[in-house]
């Protein structure tokens, strides 16, 4: 900066590297995953915010309101080489009316408004465990929730909790859930379920596309 001349107050001054960001819908279990990808590679700034709705169930559009705001203020642009990611769970409430039809409604709207942003968003269905899950067990068995997800992780990992960083138990494991979820997604095709996929494609996650981004 010249002699003399003022820097603007809450203006962050440009990385050299390109930035991705990664707004999560949890502020602990993706958090601490992803903050571990930080040092994997050295051309990249890893960004990742954290966040979590009082009503406790995905907003899409919410993410994506936030994602957005993230990216004007930080100045981030395709352009320089940036890329936003939004992380959600497909997380749907079955005691709700309607709530396939009316998730994937604002699922929808979320897309599109982050299409227009230049923003991506990888979506877990029903949860982000299951890219946990995909590095030790291949499944298409319809999963309701966290719960059905995580009573199977805990056959590789006996003490998770959403709290626990286990990102060092997963490491060694990442090519095997990439190539788990890239066979799920090619088994929901198959059966007639077509890409970008809705909260009524259970089990899937694009989270690989995140990931093999980053390793």
């Amino acid at each position: 900066m010249a002699r003399g001349q003022i820097e603007k107050r809450g203006v962050r001054r440009r990385s050299i590297k390109p930035v991705i960001l990664i707004v999560t819908e949890g502020s602990q279990t993706e958090p601490k995953y992803f903050e571990h990808l930080r040092t994997r590679k050295n051309n990249v700034d890893i960004r990742v915010v954290g966040s979590r709705s009082s009503a406790g169930e995905s907003d899409y559009i919410s993410l994506v309101h936030k994602a957005v705001e993230y990216k004007e203020k930080n100045q981030l642009a395709k352009r320089n080489g940036d890329t936003v990611w939004v992380v959600a769970d497909g997380d749907v409430n079955y005691n709700n009316p309607n709530p396939i039809d009316n998730k994937n409604m604002q699922l929808q709207k979320a897309r599109r408004m982050a299409e227009a942003k230049d923003i991506q968003i990888a979506l877990s269905n029903p949860c982000f465990e299951l890219w946990y899950l995909l590095h030790y067990q291949y499944t298409t068995k319809f999963l309701g929730n966290y719960n059905d997800v995580s009573r199977l992780l805990k056959n590789f990992i006996v003490n998770y909790r959403k709290t626990i960083d286990v990102y060092a138990e997963l490491s060694a494991h990442t090519a095997k859930a990439i190539e788990n979820s890239k066979r799920l997604e090619l088994y929901q095709k198959n059966n007639g379920n077509a890409s970008p996929f809705g909260v009524d494609v259970n089990p899937f996650t694009d989270v690989y596309k995140l990931v093999e981004s980053l390793v």
